[in-house]
């Protein structure tokens, strides 16, 4: 019975897997990899089967670090952060009421300015901030029917 066949792989340092996990793609690794280890005479070929390897130091290094556990906060880093949610959402809700209390005091010197606006703003829509008039319709361009063509007769 033949043996299966098992890769064969050069020996990896730490500082190599290392840089391997840190990095992106295979040309930032390439460039990276030629500034960290100038005195190694490794070629593209060499360095391209590090590359590769990528996914079994993956692997590797989350096999190794089973015994962390999820991080969980502590009842009083979640009271913390639950006092600074709630101070953000009270500073947004004052600007909110600030922003409406603006916006009604610039509709109101609008109507002093313009007494027929009341008028307008009542047959318009209002979208968000901006008021568009509702669009004018338009009726539709009547096609003109053609009478059909009567057959044409051939007598015997």
């Amino acid at each position: 019975m033949p043996t299966p066949q098992t890769k064969i792989h050069q020996k990896v340092d730490e500082a190599e897997i290392a840089l391997v996990l840190q990095c992106r793609d295979s040309h930032e690794f390439y460039e990276r990899y030629l500034q960290a280890f100038p005195r190694k005479r490794k070629g593209i070929e060499s360095i391209s089967k590090i590359w590769k390897r990528r996914s079994e130091f993956l692997k590797k290094q989350q096999q190794a670090a089973p015994g962390e556990k999820p991080a969980t906060a502590s009842p009083q880093d979640i009271g913390t952060l639950l006092a600074l949610q709630h101070t953000q959402m009270t500073e947004l809700c004052a600007f909110a009421k600030e922003q409406l209390q603006v916006s009604k005091e610039i509709l109101a010197t609008l109507k002093k300015q313009n007494p027929h606006l009341e008028e307008q703003v009542s047959k318009s829509r209002i979208t968000g901030i901006t008021v568009q008039p509702e669009p004018v319709k338009k009726e539709q361009a009547k096609k003109k029917v053609l009478a059909k063509p009567a057959p044409i007769l051939i007598g015997s």
